[in-house]
């Protein structure tokens, strides 16, 4: 699936915790957390899904 900004992501996949190891991700907003999904990374509300930022090909 290929997500937009805007679209609600209500989990499944892991969490990054170690954003730093992945190129182009950056230290996430207090209430937001990085979720992978397939080959996209998306920064996301924990409150609410919603996806603010996506960042592809982050992967090594």
């Amino acid at each position: 699936m290929r997500w937009q900004r805007g679209q609600r992501y209500w989990g499944g996949d892991p969490w990054i915790d170690n954003w730093r190891a992945y190129p182009g991700l950056y230290a996430p907003p207090y209430g937001y957390r990085w979720v992978r999904s397939g080959d996209q990374f998306l920064l996301t509300a924990v409150a609410s899904g919603m996806i603010s930022a996506i960042i592809a090909g982050a992967m090594r």
